[in-house]
This record gives structure tokens, C-alpha cells and sequence, in this order.
């Protein structure tokens, strides 16, 4: 398992979510689960710190099983490989490059080549806010600071325990495809884990959500509560 997320980096085109979403009328259920029987592969992140492109092509999987009623959408290591090459200037057989992406990169990359017509910045520290999109939009990209008590954490596993080394090893971007009462469960590695909302505030540090009229349309989640016109337009002027 590798980590690969470089520091957050900010951008003024980016657009915040709080902008356009309403919390006090957005509808959204205390559980919400997208996760699918998914054969997610770990898409070269065993090996590279490509953990940043592994995520967006890990949401797109996730987005189409359940939008299209399960249609399958697989992805090779090449695919996140090639990705990485582009954002994260990586260089095949060259191990000096293999130095990770940023995220708001990979997501303007994303926005370039994917589907869907741009993205939003999440409040990381807003955890309505954050289940309302996940809801919402079809999952969550988040990167977070990885405790090294988790890289012990077996497939499948919670990071919940924080009962262990809390070193931070790096940065790690993963989906998060559902959340309960209690917490929340991402794709990492392959597999999924979950943890506790307390995990969440205090490892992650930044949340992307993907804006797409063919999700919001195929999915059939409503966005009550949210200007999603205003949101449209405001994309294109970036």
C-alpha cells in the first residue's frame, strides 16, 4: 500500500459547495450507502503513489453501477497510470518521480476529460455538508493525513482505532461512497474500510464533490436544496 497525496493546494476558481447548497432545506437521509459489489482494484497504488488517480477512476466506477443500474465500468492499472503521468508528472520505471499528485490538480484533470461538468470544494470541517453531497453528488473525493496505525489495518478494517501510532506517514485520497450515524465508509486500496466521524475531523483536510446533470438525472437523488442552475452556470465561467 502507498500513499501519495501532496499538500492541499487552494485555487480562487475553485467553487465552494456553501455557495450554492442550502442546508437548512437540502434533503438528504441520515444513511446513505452507494457502495456496490465492485471489483475496485487497487490500480497500481500497491506499487505507486498514485493514490490520487486510483480515487477519481474508483468515484467513476462507483457512479456508474449506480446510476445505470449496475452497468459495469473497469478500469486498468494503465488507466490510473497514465493519469498520474499527466497531473502528477510521473515517469514510468523512473522511482524519482513517483513523488504523488495534488488533488485539485487531478480534479481539474477530471473536470477536463471525465463526464461530468466541473466540481466543487467541500468545507472538510462541515460533516452535514459532507453527507448531504456525498448524497447529493454520487460520492465524495477526500484526501486526508494518514496515521501510521492505519497502514496495520487489514482489508476491509476500521480506522477507528485511534489507539495506535499516530505518526502522520503522508497524505492518502480516497472515495467515500456511504456514511451512518456513527461514521463513514471509503474505497482504498482495492477494498473498503470504514471509520468514525471522529476520524474524519481530525485526519481530513480537504473534499471534492463531482458536478453531473447525468448522475443528479440517472440516479434519480433529488437536489432539493440546491441551486443547481446557479452552480451550472457559474462552471462555465471558469
Amino acid at each position: 500500500m502507498k500513499l501519495g497525496k501532496r499538500a492541499a493546494k487552494r485555487s480562487l476558481k475553485s467553487l465552494p459547495l456553501s455557495n450554492y447548497l442550502h442546508m437548512g432545506t437540502v434533503a438528504y437521509p441520515p444513511v446513505c450507502a452507494y457502495e456496490r459489489d465492485i471489483q475496485w482494484g487497487m490500480l497500481a497504488n500497491d506499487s505507486l503513489g498514485d493514490c490520487t488517480c486510483a480515487d477519481v477512476l474508483h468515484h467513476r466506477m462507483l457512479q456508474a453501477s449506480v446510476a445505470h443500474a449496475g452497468s459495469p465500468l473497469t478500469f486498468r492499472e494503465a488507466d490510473a497510470i497514465a493519469i498520474y503521468e499527466k497531473v502528477g508528472g510521473y515517469v514510468p520505471g523512473d522511482s524519482s518521480t513517483d513523488n504523488g499528485a495534488v488533488m485539485l490538480d487531478v480534479q481539474n484533470y477530471c473536470k477536463a476529460n471525465f463526464p461530468v461538468q466541473g466540481f466543487v470544494t467541500l468545507d472538510a470541517g462541515n460533516l452535514a455538508q459532507i453527507q448531504a453531497a456525498l448524497y447529493i453528488f454520487g460520492g465524495v473525493d477526500l484526501g486526508f493525513n494518514v496515521p501510521a496505525y492505519i497502514m496495520n489495518v487489514p482489508a476491509g478494517g476500521s480506522w477507528s482505532d485511534s489507539g495506535g501510532d499516530k505518526t502522520i506517514e503522508g497524505g492518502h485520497a480516497v472515495l467515500a461512497c456511504g456514511y451512518g450515524r456513527s461514521g463513514f465508509r471509503v474505497v482504498s486500496w482495492g477494498t473498503t474500510y470504514t471509520a468514525n466521524w471522529e476520524f474524519w475531523s481530525q485526519y481530513v483536510d480537504e473534499a471534492y464533490a463531482w458536478v453531473s446533470t447525468e448522475w443528479l438525472k440517472a440516479s434519480g437523488v433529488s437536489p432539493s436544496g440546491l441551486d443547481l442552475n446557479g452552480l451550472l452556470q457559474d462552471l462555465t465561467t471558469l
